[in-house]
């Protein structure tokens, strides 16, 4: 999960990764600073040093603050990306966001304002990040 296009990791190691698994309700505030994955529900939001990814099942209800964000299902709420933002074929988004980089597949439903600002340099390493 969250490996560069060269095969190689994340400064982050795998086992700071957590799960919100399918079928798992989560009530309250998340913070991290290793990975996240929310492939169930979370009602409340979201702050990670490191790369955050919701799966097609995923939901989020409340505001997301991450390094990568990867979106194939449900956000409700304000982004936050100071890296790079993927908003799948299969996502919705209702909230406003911020990242330096926006990629936006074909199907993907917006509903708010976005904002890019590119603070320091694009980089290769940005534009690589990838997520498995």
């Amino acid at each position: 999960m969250f490996a560069k296009k060269n095969g190689t990791q994340t400064s982050i190691p795998t086992d700071k990764l957590s799960i919100v698994a399918d079928g798992t309700l989560f009530r309250g505030d998340i913070e991290t600073t290793g990975h996240l994955r929310i492939d169930g529900k979370v009602c409340g939001n979201i702050s990670s040093t490191g790369n955050v990814a919701i799966g097609k099942g995923g939901n989020v209800e409340g505001n997301i603050t991450a390094v990568n964000l990867k979106i194939s299902g449900r956000v409700k709420g304000n982004i936050e990306v100071s890296g790079r933002c993927v908003l799948d074929s299969t996502s919705i988004l209702n909230g406003d966001s911020k990242a330096k980089i926006f990629a936006v597949e074909e199907g993907a439903t917006i509903n708010g304002r976005i904002s890019m600002e590119l603070r320091e340099p694009y980089t290769e390493e940005l534009r690589q990040a990838d997520f498995a």
